[in-house]
């Protein structure tokens, strides 16, 4: 986060202690240099020590938690195996850092599992996660050759400030793929003997790995957690990262290692969230298993270990643990589709639900030390606790279904219906207040205080104030400066919550800071116009984005020491003027579409609801079509530097590109492709990659997306060019061919006309092109197709040509025989006044061969493009 200010966090946070209050601060995540105590427990053997750790980083985090790299200070109590004082490790607690992503994850687990989201808040399941870990780890031993396949696992502890289970396992230096260079795009490796011959290596590399980590987990009895590595999930590809002292490795499979064993979101058969999701749905329906999450077969597993008694003679105990562990997990939750009928009967499953729930509650800080020993006293209040929390929910569900039924009697206005909306949306956050103030006495003291005590009031009123600016700046909704001085105005802290915490942040930024607005006018105006005129600039905004690559692994140190050794030259310095163009015609495309969609809803008076549907027509027509107006700016650039140089030959593949959107994008880089092949690749995969990341989930940086986009608009045309400069290569050996042009535009002018001849004596009238627009786009695209595949020898631009004269015959010959038509009567007795005459023949002839020749030529370069390998010249 480029404006986040740990120091600012520290400032609010000790504003919140000063203020003195009987409750605790919510924390969400923590800061580089926090330090922690843990009383950490170890894997294998299961023996227990405090730690005091140092957070030296905020990796990140996603629904099944938030992970850190952390230094050991010290150490005290028992030996546990694999931590050092002084060692670096990954901390991964099982809480995310965003709040959406908790509640839409717990929400998720609640609907499969009944329950608490168990990794967070039960330790026997967050042991049990932790020891299939370290059997898998060591399964790979055997599978793989190495346990570092399987990022090692040391401890597992319980964090009392954010409310979560957590773990320390070994911290991994490692990366995603590199974006390879490949020209053979689709081809898996030319032998398993030669790996990497042809094709992406590390992407294949990687591939397989995944599918012998899904295989190993089957043979194990942990189905569920395949679904970590499964591929076609489209986001398990940054679980295995490769190690970094493998960099220099040939061998391409060296150094990967499985690095996540923690599902996020439970797979429920009615909501799969992944490709491979339909799959594993009916796989686990085969199994008996209609909600997925963790769970494993302890029976395979002992089968498995029973195989291979001499790998795992050190793990028995843990075995053993995890069989504990497992019970006392899966008999936590109520689980309707596993228990099913045992619901009905079995006291012991009821003991251990109403057990994990207490637990559970504990754990998020529902109730306090004294309330969980009354709870675990008083089934009774147990039971009524759990009525209590659910009946805010069930109050919302019966609201809307009264608004529901009186919205469609009609007996409840737009207005009317708001107002009992806004009153029933905040019922759950209420009962949500009330059962907290019934589980924990500091926060009965608290509000007790609030309401009896002017000063405490003060004072929690800035509790609250530091509380909500730390997640505000956390959110980029206010900058560092900004947060300490609403923190100091509490009135603009007041006006600031009412009239704008609701918005996104980014709008909520937009609105109140003008600093932030201008830095952003200046970002995408005034910046691309100083790097196009100043070298300077231009050179250090190169220097920067090399930088960025290197740290993000997609560039190599041998890399990008020669693309800036090469910064000076000539070309290097053309491409970065063009780029400057291209950021510069960015806010064309938007501004030409609002300025449209305005003029449109003034020109016709439109009414509110017309004009917001005209307007987000208009935007996304634009997004939509494969040519704008910045795309068409963009590319007449390249075109008046082509007629300034007289130079084609640098700006060939740019000058055809640069006119269409998104992917003109990458024009120049793939025209440099020859010459600088490194500096190419990477400016390809920092466009791509950059635009990718703003789909969510499927987006992140390391995904199936990511490698895919950059693989469409970089190894897709390069693979495309290699092919057709070998087809082109064999196609000289052949004869060029021209004759074939006049019988398949025959053929097609025939088809034509038997379609009017059938609609005229349907209708009664000629159809227009309009009216058979299926056969106008059909039989053209056949004729470009016929075209190019009979042209023999011909050149690409030869077969182009060939395309163009076959669709201009078939446009003329069409118009022939439609006037022709017109003047003939239909069958059964109509008169030649009955049919429509054509009037403006020169229209027709020039509306056909427009349409007939786009439509034809574009239907020759697909083919082209979608042409098989060339094997032989009987493909050709």
């Amino acid at each position: 986060m480029a404006d986040y200010s740990v120091t600012t966090c520290r400032i609010l946070s000790e504003a919140f202690r000063s203020a003195d209050v009987l409750r605790p601060m919510c924390v969400g995540r923590y800061d580089p240099g926090r330090e922690l105590t843990c009383e950490v427990t170890g894997v294998s053997p299961a023996t227990r020590a405090t730690l005091r750790l140092e957070v030296g980083k905020f990796v990140g985090g996603g629904f099944a938690g938030q992970v850190y790299r952390v230094k050991v200070l010290s150490v005290d109590g028992e030996e546990i195996s694999g931590i050092e004082v002084g060692g670096r490790y990954a901390m991964k607690i099982l809480i995310p850092p965003s709040n959406f992503s908790r509640k839409f994850r717990d929400a998720i687990y609640k609907i499969g599992f009944q329950g608490d989201f168990s990794l967070q808040v039960n330790p026997s399941a967050a042991r049990a996660g932790a020891i299939w870990q370290k059997l898998i780890r060591r399964g790979a031993k055997i599978r793989f050759g190495t346990e570092e396949a399987v990022v090692d696992v040391m401890g597992t502890f319980f964090d009392e400030t954010l409310g979560a289970c957590g773990e320390i396992s070994e911290w991994i230096e490692g990366r995603n793929w590199l974006f390879e260079v490949d020209e053979h795009l689709g081809r898996h490796r030319a032998n398993e003997s030669d790996p990497g011959r042809i094709g992406s290596p590390e992407y294949w590399a990687k591939k397989e790995f995944m599918a012998g980590m899904v295989r190993l987990f089957h043979d194990m009895g942990a189905p569920e957690l395949a679904r970590q590595y499964e591929w076609w999930t489209a986001k398990s590809q940054p679980n295995v990262l490769k190690r970094l002292n493998a960099d220099n490795d040939s061998d391409p499979v060296a150094g990967l290692t499985a690095v996540d064993f923690r599902a996020g979101l439970a797979l429920l058969p009615f909501l799969p969230m992944s490709p491979a999701d339909f799959k594993l749905i009916l796989k686990g329906i085969a199994r008996g298993s209609l909600v997925q999450f963790d769970r494993g077969s302890l029976e395979q597993l002992r089968r498995f270990i029973d195989a291979n008694a001499d790998q795992f003679a050190d793990l028995r105990d843990a075995l053993d643990e995890l069989e504990v562990c497992e019970r006392a997990y899966r008999n936590s939750l109520p689980d309707i589709t596993h228990h099913h009928v045992r619901l009905l009967y079995d006291g012991e499953l009821w003991s251990g639900i109403l057990d994990g729930a207490v637990t559970g509650w504990r754990a998020k800080g529902l109730v306090d030390d004294a309330a969980e020993r009354r709870l675990r006293r008083s089934r009774f209040l147990t039971v009524a606790f759990a009525v209590f929390g659910l009946t805010g929910m069930l109050s919302v569900a019966a609201g809307v279904a009264v608004l529901a039924t009186a919205w469609s009697a009609g007996a409840l206005g737009w207005m009317w219906g708001a107002v009992a909306a806004g009153l029933i949306l905040p019922v759950p956050i209420i009962f949500r207040w009330l059962r907290k103030l019934t589980g924990r006495g500091d926060l009965r003291r608290h509000y007790a205080m609030i309401l009896t005590s002017g000063n405490y009031l003060r004072r929690a009123f800035l509790a609250h104030v530091s509380e909500t600016l730390i997640g505000w700046h956390r959110g980029k909704r206010v900058s560092a400066s900004r947060a300490r001085r609403l923190l100091a105005r509490p009135v603009q802290f007041v006006i600031h919550t009412i009239f704008f915490s609701w918005m996104p942040a980014k709008l909520h930024r937009l609105l109140t800071d003008k600093k932030y607005d201008a830095e952003k006018l200046r970002y995408y105006f005034v910046r691309p116009i100083h790097l196009y005129f100043n070298e300077h600039d231009r050179e250090q905004w190169l220097r920067d984005m090399v930088a960025g690559g290197r740290k993000k692994h997609m560039l190599t140190r041998d890399d990008a020491e020669h693309i800036l050794s090469r910064i000076k030259e000539p070309f290097i310095q053309k491409y970065l003027k063009s780029l400057a163009v291209h950021l510069c015609t960015l806010p064309i495309t938007q501004l030409v579409a609002a300025v449209v969609a305005v003029y449109g809803i003034i020109k016709f008076n439109m009414s509110w609801d017309e004009a917001w549907k005209f307007g987000l027509g208009v935007f996304a027509f634009f997004q939509l079509f494969p040519i704008s107006p910045g795309s068409l700016a963009r590319g007449f650039y390249v075109l008046y530097l082509v007629i300034r140089e007289r130079n084609i030959k640098d700006y060939n593949i740019a000058l055809f590109l640069s006119f269409f959107k998104y992917i003109g994008y990458l024009a120049f880089p793939l025209q440099m492709a020859y010459r600088y092949p490194a500096l190419a690749r990477f400016m390809a995969g920092h466009w791509a990659t950059e635009a990718v990341h703003i789909v969510p989930v499927f987006g992140e940086h390391g995904a199936l997306m990511e490698h895919g986009v950059f693989d469409l608009f970089y190894n897709w045309p390069l693979t495309i060019r290699r092919q057709m400069r070998e087809r082109a290569r064999r196609r000289a050996e052949l004869r060029t061919r021209i004759w074939h042009v006049i019988p398949i535009a025959i053929v097609a002018v025939a088809l034509f006309g038997v379609t009017d001849f059938i609609c005229r004596n349907v209708w009664g009238v000629l159809p227009t092109l309009k009216n058979i627009w299926p056969a106008a786009i059909l039989l053209p695209m056949l004729v470009g197709v016929a075209t190019t595949l009979g042209a023999g020898g011909a050149k690409m631009l030869s077969r182009v040509k060939l395309t163009m004269v076959a669709a201009a015959i078939t446009a003329a010959g069409y118009t022939a025989v439609h006037a022709a038509l017109a003047r003939f009567p239909a069958l059964g007795g109509g008169q030649p006044g009955a049919v429509e005459i054509i009037n403006n023949i020169e229209i027709d002839v020039l509306w056909n061969l427009f349409i007939f020749t786009v439509v034809a030529t574009i239907a020759t370069l697909l083919t082209e493009i979608n042409l098989p390998e060339p094997k032989s010249q009987n493909h050709l």
